[in-house]
Formats: C-alpha cells, sequence, structure tokens
C-alpha cells in the first residue's frame, strides 16, 4: 500500500467521505465567522443578554419539537433530499439577518435557522455513519467534527479583524457566499445512503412522531444522560461570547483568540480521540469527558479573566474531541439504519426541548450573578451525568 492509500486510509477518504469534508470545511468556516459576531450583532441592533436566550431559546425549541417528525422523514425520503432543503432554508435565514434592522427581526432569522437545521440535523449523522463501516464510525465522526473546527485555525481571528474594521454585515456576507458554495458541491458530488427509501404515510408518520418522545430500546439512561450534558451547555451556549463581551474589557480580536484556542485544541484531538473510541469503546471515552467537564465548569466560576479563560477554552476542546465521536459512535452502532434518522432525530429533539428555558436561565443569572449564577447550574447538571454515566449500557 502506497503513501497516499495510507493517508486515504487513514482518513477513510473514500465514496462520500472526500466531498462531504470539502463541504463541511467550506460550510464551517462561515458559520464560524458568523458565530463571533452573532451576538454582538443582536446586542448592536438593540437587543439585551436576555434576548439572546429568547432568540436562542426560539432557535432551539423548533429545532427540538421538529425533530420528532423530520427524523421520520430523514428515514422515508432519504438523507440528501432533506439536506437539499435545509440549505436552501439556511440561504434565507441568512439574508433575513444581513437586511435586519432591529433585534425583532432576528427572531425571524432563528425560526428559519430552526426549521432548516431540524431538517439537516437528522440527515447528516446518518449520512456519514453509513458512507464507512461499523468499526470506523469513532474515526468518521471525528473527520466531521474536525471538519468543523479545523477552520477555527483562521476563521474566528479573521472574523474579529474584519469586524472591527469593516461591520458585522460584511461577516454576513461572506456567510452567505460560503452556504452556497458549501450547497453546490452537496448537491452534485454527495449520493444518497439510505438503502430503502419508503413512501410517508401520515398516520404512520404521526404514529412514529409520537413514538419518538421514549428512548428507543434499552436507550433510556443513555438519552437521560445526553439530556442532562445538553442542557448544562445550553446554560452559555447561546451567550457565552455575549457574557464576555459585556463583563469583560476584551476586544473582538481577543474574544477571536479565545474561539481560536478552542478550535485548535479540539481540531489537534479529533482524529487520536476517534482511535481511541474505536478501541477502547464508547462508554469509558463519554465517562472521562463527563469528569472532564466537573473540571471546565469549575474552571469557569473561578476564572473569568483573559488568560484563565483561554486555559479553559483549550481544556474545552479536549472534551468536545472526546465527546462527540464517542456519542455519535455509540447511537450510531446502537440502532439499524432503518431506524437511525428517526433516533437521531428523537434524541435531538427530547435534548433541544429540555433545553428550551436553559438560555434565558443562564441569561438571568448572569446579569444577578456573573459567571458564578450560570455555571453553578452547569455544574450540578454534569455532576449529575457522571453519575449515570456509569451505567450506560456497554455495547458488545
Amino acid at each position: 500500500m502506497g503513501v497516499l492509500d495510507r493517508i486515504r486510509e487513514f482518513f477513510l477518504l473514500r465514496g462520500n467521505i472526500p466531498a462531504l469534508v470539502v463541504n463541511r470545511v467550506i460550510d464551517s468556516t462561515g458559520w464560524q465567522m458568523f458565530e463571533i459576531i452573532f451576538q454582538p450583532y443582536v446586542l448592536s441592533l438593540g437587543g439585551s443578554i436576555p434576548v439572546l436566550g429568547l432568540i436562542n431559546s426560539v432557535y432551539t425549541g423548533l429545532l427540538s419539537v421538529l425533530q420528532f417528525g423530520t427524523g421520520e422523514l430523514s428515514d422515508s425520503w432519504g438523507r440528501k433530499r432533506l439536506m437539499m432543503i435545509s440549505y436552501i432554508l439556511s440561504l434565507i435565514g441568512i439574508v433575513v439577518a444581513y437586511f435586519a434592522g432591529s433585534w425583532e427581526i432576528m427572531i425571524l432569522h432563528a425560526v428559519i435557522a430552526g426549521v432548516g437545521d431540524s431538517l439537516g440535523e437528522p440527515s447528516i449523522m446518518p449520512l456519514f455513519a453509513e458512507s464507512v463501516e461499523e468499526d470506523q464510525r469513532g474515526t468518521a465522526f471525528s473527520l466531521l467534527s474536525l471538519c468543523w473546527f479545523l477552520p477555527g485555525f483562521y476563521a474566528y481571528l479573521l472574523a474579529g479583524y474584519l469586524a472591527e474594521g469593516y461591520g458585522n454585515r460584511l461577516i454576513i456576507g461572506i456567510l452567505f457566499v460560503t452556504e452556497a458554495l458549501s450547497f453546490l458541491i452537496f448537491a452534485f458530488f454527495v449520493k444518497e445512503t439510505l438503502t430503502e427509501k419508503r413512501p410517508v404515510e401520515l398516520g404512520n408518520f404521526f404514529r412514529k412522531a409520537r413514538e419518538s418522545l421514549t428512548p428507543s430500546g434499552d436507550l433510556g439512561v443513555f438519552y437521560t444522560f445526553s439530556i442532562l450534558v445538553q442542557v448544562a451547555m445550553a446554560m452559555s451556549g447561546g451567550i457565552f461570547i455575549a457574557m464576555i463581551y459585556e463583563s469583560t474589557d476584551l476586544t473582538m480580536l481577543q474574544i477571536g483568540t479565545l474561539s481560536m484556542a478552542l478550535a485548535v485544541s479540539t481540531t489537534l484531538m479529533l482524529i487520536p480521540a476517534g482511535k481511541v473510541v474505536d478501541r477502547f469503546g464508547s462508554k469509558r471515552v463519554l465517562i472521562a469527558s463527563t469528569l472532564l467537564g466537573i473540571a471546565l465548569y469549575c474552571g469557569y466560576i473561578t476564572s473569568p479573566v483573559f488568560y484563565g479563560l483561554l486555559a479553559l477554552q483549550i481544556l474545552r476542546g479536549a472534551i468536545i474531541a472526546l465527546f462527540n465521536p464517542a456519542y455519535q459512535a455509540y447511537l450510531s452502532n446502537a440502532v439499524d439504519e432503518s431506524e437511525r434518522g428517526k433516533v437521531y432525530g428523537s434524541l435531538n429533539g427530547l435534548k433541544g426541548m429540555f433545553s428550551i428555558p436553559a438560555p434565558i436561565v443562564g441569561a438571568f443569572l448572569f446579569e444577578a450573578y456573573g459567571f458564578a449564577g450560570t455555571f453553578s447550574v452547569s455544574l450540578v447538571l454534569t455532576l449529575l451525568a457522571l453519575g449515570l454515566s456509569f451505567r450506560i449500557r456497554e455495547q458488545p
């Protein structure tokens, strides 16, 4: 086997994977640049941190509730069709954000984004899973996460620099270009992976949507664990940059540096972490990442200064690199192909449904008690998740 073949084998660069990698990297570049300016952009339109919590809750609510049905659509219509519709809605939402004249318009952006992502979320994970063999899924999902975090080497700093010099709307314009290019690559080069499509019968569709409210098989403990972890993250997920922006004197470039540190840390660890998941199993890695999460939240409570935050962002990157492939591989291997979209949609929906109030609660706790208020709740939830992680069923 030649060097090029060895590289392809190591990174699973066969079939759909090369096109998906390019698609995801371009897509992620634009969204990471947008991530830096979104919260300050809403504040500049007259919003506040509680308003940001509201916008994030609207997005999370739609994303969550709709996935109880869109997961079934993914298993019926196919992964690619739903991803295409998701891209079209995404482009419309970006245009709405660009021309927004007040923070109220950004609620419309959140609605469109929530509907679009509710179609994409239960489709992209199965698409990746079905493009590789079962014993390669830990590495495959590390590669998927890598495609998100790799642009962080340049996107965050570039966005901070351009936003300071030319304004936030330039970044939204760049996002539109990257999203359109990503859409074209996906449309022309990615093939459908669902082997057996079936028509959607409304009665069956609504029945299965109701069934999605309960855990599949013996995944109850895993569902509860995942919900606790998600709510802990959601307490600050939609307001973290605004928390820093409002409570410190850091510049947009420094905030971009913090986000870059997270991306670099995650990127450097993702592929090795995926190999660890493939070798030692998902459960052990989930336990380890949850333990590190406890240390992370303790750090946020005590170190809301630049260098402390920088160190914590590096730790957070390591946690993401371990948790994401372990979580995704565990869920993919626990269900059959015909049910995979529904289960992804079900769990994503339940996680999001329980997370709907979290950004608003986190925002008010921050305004009342600062970093300690928001992250103390995250810490308690993560301690509960750690206790459950030992009860997750070990996969054969």
